[in-house]
């Protein structure tokens, strides 16, 4: 071998070698600087209130300050595409369940799920609910469809706004179970239900604390959870899979993701932390007063199941008509 041809493998060699070490310093010296945790909705929701509790507990860990920036708009959009940054680690996204519907519902969302972001961990899941007004004469899944099909287009389903999850969720229900209903878009959840409890609307698929408290309250009635198992909160409510409609599943979860590209041993160590922050005794109580349930998922498993959610409601879209207003 020449001399120069010598030098080439050896550098190149000495390259190979020297690329874990190096992933591994770059996880070590993470984070290095102020960490950017980007919340695409407006302060004092869902969201907001999860990110600061998660940023609060990853300051504390990493000693260094992890910043909440609010960026609302367009479902989301403008917050999941100002996370394209340095793929370092040093910017973070929280998101809601809605980005897995933007490739469907978009032309061009602004961003690129596994391209631009990359999944880190589902931070935690809002489970969804079929709730009735009083008035409606059902009590099971079977008795909603059987009751619809007799009343086509007679029922309005209200939701938070056309592309959401709930809407999507309602638009699901209408595929799987071969009903037809009028979507109401409206500004928010809280407002379709303050609609529900005034009978202006007869349903909704949604979940969290406004529609729990309606419930409590017997404002309205809960006839199904949209949940893959029966709710811990509700034993004896069955799922609307276990009651006709097998796989039938809807949710508002919330996922982390990093800046794409970024380093998989820093994706690890962010993930790592992030659980550990989950777990912690305070945040358990503030989720579950919140309604949100927190179960643990890897890079590779919140991947995995963020394509089935994509795969999913793109169909519901296609096969619907479903548009953003």
């Amino acid at each position: 071998m020449r001399l120069i041809d010598f030098a080439r493998a050896a550098a190149l060699m000495l390259g190979l070698s020297a690329g874990p070490l190096v992933l591994a310093q770059d996880s070590q010296r993470f984070p290095s600087k102020p960490v950017t945790f980007i919340v695409p909705f407006p302060a004092g929701g869902t969201s907001d209130v999860l990110a600061r509790g998660i940023a609060q507990k990853l300051a504390a860990a990493w000693g260094q300050p992890v910043v909440v920036e609010n960026r609302p708009g367009a479902a989301g959009n403008i917050g999941a595409a100002a996370a394209k940054a340095a793929p370092d680690g040093h910017t973070l996204l929280l998101a809601a369940a809605a980005i897995s519907a933007a490739p469907a519902l978009y032309k061009d969302p602004g961003f690129k799920l596994f391209e631009s972001l990359t999944p880190v961990a589902v931070a935690g899941t809002v489970p969804f609910m079929l709730v009735v007004h009083p008035s409606l004469p059902v009590r099971t899944t079977a008795e909603f469809v059987d009751y619809a099909k007799k009343n086509p287009g007679k029922l309005s389903l209200g939701s938070g706004g056309s592309g959401t999850v709930p809407h999507l969720g309602g638009e699901l229900l209408k595929m799987r179970a071969g009903i037809d209903f009028v979507h109401v878009p409206y500004k928010g959840g809280a407002q379709a239900m303050t609609d529900l409890v005034g009978g202006q609307i007869q349903f909704t698929i949604d979940g969290g604390s406004h529609v729990v408290s309606q419930i409590e309250a017997q404002k309205v009635r809960l006839v199904a959870v949209a949940t893959p198992q029966r709710l811990a909160q509700y034993p004896a409510v069955p799922t609307i899979a276990e009651s006709g409609l097998p796989g039938f599943e809807a949710s508002a979860w919330q996922m982390m993701f990093v800046t794409g590209g970024t380093p998989k041993a820093v994706v690890d160590r962010i993930h790592d932390e992030v659980m550990r922050a989950l777990s912690a005794p305070d945040m358990v109580e503030r989720f579950q007063k919140m309604g949100i349930v927190v179960a643990p998922t890897t890079p590779a498993q919140t991947a995995t199941f963020l394509r089935a959610e994509m795969t999913k409601w793109a169909e519901v879209v296609r096969v619907s008509g479903a548009k953003v207003d």
